[in-house]
């Protein structure tokens, strides 16, 4: 991926959106789930856990040009887009939800008691739907791609990616149910994303992580094993 396609997507925001996947999915999603066989994320119940409650496929011309169109909890989508790219419109919806970006000017999220300020230029983000970025201005431009960011991370989450990255991308973009051009640029964002997430992890000593107050009797431990 080209460095100055990231320049936006900065390590505040990777935290900051890999923070909110994760709750989203432990708090909505199956966690009986075998991702393994279906890594596929039921994004329609997240949507209705956020206020969306209904999803209809309109013709282009009640749309204005836009993708989608939100009204009343109520998300409209080209019908003539393909199944992947409605299911991306409504998780860019979902993101603008949770951010809180229909009301609120910034973008302003925490992570680990830290805020981070995505975008401090003030401007109306009063949204009604999802316009083509290449006709916004700047400000707003740099919130569509971090929502942009958001919603694949929810439909394709870092760690279920992982678990599928060796396979084709038309396998992982058809178990995912996502459209194939997604998978492609994924597959770039995974390592920079991942590369920003674990240079948080320190390594611990084993005297930082064993409590001098158990004491484990490993031989009876075994002899337990093995009657």
């Amino acid at each position: 991926m080209d460095t100055n396609d990231l320049l936006n997507y900065t390590p505040g925001a990777v935290k900051a959106v890999n923070q909110k996947v994760n709750e989203l999915l432990l708090k909505h999603e199956d966690t009986a789930k075998d991702v393994a066989v279906d890594p596929s994320v039921d994004i329609m119940k997240i949507a209705k856990a956020c206020g969306i409650n209904e999803v209809i496929l309109v013709p282009p011309s009640q749309l204005g040009g836009k993708h989608a169109v939100v009204e009343n909890g109520v998300v409209k989508i080209d019908e003539n887009d393909a199944e992947g790219q409605r299911l991306f419109d409504l998780a860019h919806e979902v993101g603008h939800i949770v951010f809180n970006q229909i009301t609120h000017m910034d973008i302003v999220v925490k992570f680990e008691n830290t805020s981070y300020i995505l975008q401090s230029t003030k401007y109306k983000a009063a949204r009604h739907g999802t316009k083509r970025k290449s006709e916004l201005p700047p400000g707003e431009r740099e919130i569509e791609d971090f929502i942009d960011h958001f919603a694949a991370n929810l439909l394709i989450p870092i760690n279920r990616f992982q678990l599928w990255e060796d396979k084709t991308d038309k396998e992982i973009a058809e178990a995912f149910k996502v459209e194939e051009k997604c998978i492609k640029k994924r597959r770039q964002e995974v390592v920079y994303e991942v590369s920003i997430l674990t240079s948080e992890m320190k390594p611990c000593s084993a005297e930082t992580i064993s409590d001098p107050n158990v004491n484990l009797n490993i031989e009876n431990i075994l002899k337990d094993i093995d009657s």
